[in-house]
Parts: structure tokens; C-alpha cells; sequence
């Protein structure tokens, strides 16, 4: 009876933690779009963007990647509520973006108006929470306006 018990509930986990979806942060990548091309989605979506500026040498942006945008309640909120996009501060296209809204280190997070105005920044790692602290705040700022 007990090996019963023990295979049912051993079956009945592996079941749930199969049939949980998996959700990610869907971010757009410089190679597929360029900022200017995010802008005009953002304004056709009617959508704030989230600009992820990081570094490929970067140990918190790999953090981030990891343990935060990897969240099923960040990749919800950020989905839903942005058009996000992730730039290599260090690439071509990521040095005119770095340029153009002064980052300074890396990771840089700015939310920024489909018609490119910067709104709110945040620069370094945070957890979850903090981040959709964040995002819920830069939607407050959008709505005053």
C-alpha cells in the first residue's frame, strides 16, 4: 500500500511540473530590429518600450537574464505591458542608444515612450519584485502625463 501511495504521488508530481507552461521575457533583439523600428511598434501597439542595456561581459546582466527576467511574473507584466527590447551597450547599434540616453553602466533599464521620450531608469540588479515595482511605476508616470 505504501508503494502505492509513494508511485502516486511521485506520478502526480512529475505530471504538474510537466504541465507547467513555461513563460520567458519576450525580448526583441538588436539583430532583429533596430531601435527605430521598436519605436514604431511600440507606437503601433500603443506600448511603452524596455530597453535592456547590457554587456556580453556583464555578470549582473547575466544575473538578470537568469534569475529575474527568467520569471514567470516578470515575463507576464513585461509581455503584456511593453514592447521589450535588449541592445548590447557595445555594439553599433547599442553605442548610438547608449549615447543617446547617457548610460552609463551596465545593466541599464530605461522605459521609454513610443516616441523615444526616456520616462523612468534604473541601473544595476534588482529582484523580482523590485522590477515589477519598477515597471508598475513607469506606468504610473505614463498615465500622469
Amino acid at each position: 500500500m505504501r508503494k502505492l501511495i509513494l508511485a502516486t504521488i511521485l506520478l502526480s508530481t512529475f505530471f504538474i511540473s510537466c504541465s507547467r507552461q513555461v513563460v520567458k521575457m519576450n525580448f526583441i533583439k538588436e539583430k532583429d530590429r533596430d531601435f527605430e523600428q521598436i519605436l514604431a511598434l511600440a507606437k503601433q501597439q500603443n506600448k511603452m518600450v524596455f530597453v535592456d542595456v547590457y554587456t556580453t561581459w556583464c555578470g549582473p546582466c547575466k544575473w538578470m537574464d537568469e534569475n529575474v527576467f527568467s520569471d514567470a511574473r516578470v515575463a507576464e507584466k513585461f509581455n503584456k505591458k511593453f514592447i521589450n527590447y535588449k541592445i548590447d551597450g557595445e555594439s553599433f547599434e547599442g553605442v548610438n542608444v547608449v549615447i543617446k540616453y547617457s548610460v552609463g553602466a551596465y545593466p541599464t533599464y530605461i522605459f521609454v515612450k513610443p516616441d523615444g521620450t526616456p520616462l523612468h531608469r534604473i541601473e544595476g540588479m534588482m529582484g523580482v519584485e523590485g522590477l515589477i515595482q519598477e515597471a508598475d511605476f513607469a506606468a504610473n508616470l505614463l498615465r500622469k502625463q
